[in-house]
């Protein structure tokens, strides 16, 4: 399964752009001359504790011995949330919610020391595991509303799913399928050869 990794990756447009997610922050101290980086602000200067929204890749660029921001826990992580996801997380449309909720959440997994968020997300994505499965075997009645009901990763795992099952099928129905070995199954049939070509016995 050809599922692009997500460890941030300088070349990864999916990272790019996950780090250009807005996150609410606050300042840490008084920021003269930046009050551009907040529209409704009006003075010039940013005071210390400005709450403001800013992409994601400015807080990860910032120096940690001194920073100037704090990124705070969006509302899709807060505790609220995370009830609707424990009632039945199948039925939440997490695409609508964020394209990329998971990577998201483990970016501000650093920002959030009670850890509730990674726990959020392990919950979560093992509660819909199930129902990703099932809509690969039933790809015809949710190809519509894909975008909607998952993000990122679920839908590249939707994707590979609806594949898998295409061949599986067509091989049961005995179509023409090219079946390749495995990877560990050709190097156990590698046998050594003796220099007149001949296949040596293994010791």
């Amino acid at each position: 399964m050809n599922i692009p990794s997500y460890t941030p990756n300088y070349y990864s447009l999916a990272d790019i752009t996950v780090t250009q997610e807005r996150v609410p922050c606050r300042t840490l101290q008084d920021l003269y001359m930046m009050g551009f980086l907040d529209s409704s602000e009006k003075s010039p200067n940013l005071a210390s504790n400005h709450k403001m929204e800013l992409p994601l890749w400015v807080v990860l660029q910032q120096d940690d011995r001194n920073p100037h921001f704090e990124a705070q826990i969006p509302d899709i992580y807060s505790a609220a949330y995370k009830e609707i996801y424990k009632a039945d997380a199948s039925y939440v449309e997490l695409g609508a919610l964020n394209k990329f909720y998971y990577e998201l959440g483990m970016y501000l997994t650093r920002y959030d020391p009670s850890n509730n968020v990674s726990e959020m997300l392990l919950t979560t994505a093992r509660e819909r595991l199930k129902s990703l499965k099932d809509s690969c075997q039933n790809d015809g009645n949710d190809s519509l509303n894909i975008n909607s009901k998952f993000e990122f990763l679920e839908r590249l795992l939707f994707s590979e799913g609806c594949k898998t099952n295409k061949l599986f099928d067509d091989w049961l129905y005995e179509k023409q399928v090219y079946l390749k070995s495995t990877e560990i199954a050709v190097n156990i049939r590698k046998r050594k050869r003796s220099p007149d070509g001949e296949p040596e016995d293994e010791q």
